[in-house]
């Protein structure tokens, strides 16, 4: 019994540590507030995929633009 609840206390650390948690003071300044933080990793990946969508835009946007006689 006494191996299962020193494994499940593992665990559980292991949880709370990967969890990517901040403490905050309240606005009032009473109370603290847990906020979870979410990774924004900009990749080089995203970064084509983002170049890729603006580049499709921008075409499509002087297609257009031609098409009115804008151009």
């Amino acid at each position: 019994m006494r191996a299962y609840s020193i494994v499940g206390l593992l665990f559980a650390a292991v949880v709370l540590a990967t969890i990517p948690v901040s403490p905050q003071v309240t606005s009032r300044g009473v109370g603290v507030e847990l906020s979870v933080d979410q990774a924004q990793a900009y990749t080089y990946r995203r970064a084509r995929v983002t170049a890729r969508r603006v580049g499709r835009r921008e075409y499509r946007h002087t297609r257009r633009a031609v098409r009115r006689g804008v151009y």
